[in-house]
């Protein structure tokens, strides 16, 4: 995670950096968030740090009916919005 903040810092560009505690099983997550020239936002993590689990455990994933690409089957089975 430093190389890639010097990095960023070398190149001139502007981010965002977060850190994210998990008190209950003792993990910390560092985060860079930035900007690439077309807009879109990058995210570099050291993710190792966290504990993998089952999806099964999260529940159904709900997303906006308006916001996705490609477009995925919704509930109630319909992919055209």
């Amino acid at each position: 995670m430093e190389e890639m903040e010097q990095k960023l810092k070398d190149l001139n560009i502007k981010y965002k950096k977060m850190t994210v505690e998990d008190v209950e099983n003792r993990t910390k997550i560092d985060q860079l968030f930035f900007n690439d020239p077309n807009g879109f936002m990058i995210e570099i993590c050291n993710c190792e740090n966290l504990k993998l689990v089952s999806t099964g455990s999260f529940g159904k994933i709900k997303l906006p009916v308006d916001r996705h690409n490609p477009p995925v089957e919704m509930e109630n089975g319909d992919d055209t919005k």
